[in-house]
């Protein structure tokens, strides 16, 4: 033990040595995406999502499974069968002339998106749906609106 003044320095000195070392590698991995430009940042979000698009659908509530279901079958992940349940039942529970909405993370085609959903119920039991959405689901929505009885649709 008459060494231990001479051990301890030395376990200190090899830390900072180790610290300095890990510093500057964190720095240099960091500089790197500093460096991008805005360009490159640009055309990364732009892979990461898609454009959306809207269409407004007027129709009463007994149709509105053929519409989610026409989204359902557009989407490969993220808006499953109990998400559609649970959101047929808030509209049709909706008191009347309220304004809701229900935003979806949601993959489409491989590539992240949202689906933006927003209605809103008359005393008639016709409901006014709002869906924001990528273009490949608002495409299907407007093939499927026209095969619905007494639905509307409007961009």
């Amino acid at each position: 033990m008459q060494y231990a003044y001479l051990i301890l320095p030395g376990i200190v000195c090899c830390g900072l040595v180790f610290g300095w070392f890990l510093a500057r590698a964190l720095e240099k991995r960091y500089d790197r995406a500093s460096l991008s430009s805005s360009d490159e940042i640009l055309d990364e979000l732009e892979l990461a999502y898609t454009p959306r698009r809207g269409i407004e659908i007027r129709t009463q509530t007994e149709y509105l499974p053929f519409v989610f279901g026409c989204i359902l079958e557009n989407v490969d992940s993220g808006f499953e069968d109990k998400q559609l349940r649970s959101l047929l039942d808030r509209i049709v529970e909706q008191e009347p002339d309220k304004t809701r909405n229900a935003l979806i993370p949601v993959k489409v085609s491989g590539v992240r998106s949202e689906i933006d959903l927003q209605w809103s119920r008359d005393s008639e039991d016709c409901v006014r749906l709002f869906v924001l959405a990528a273009p490949k689901v608002i495409r299907a929505l407007k093939k499927k609106s026209k095969t619905i009885p007494r639905a509307l649709m409007g961009n």
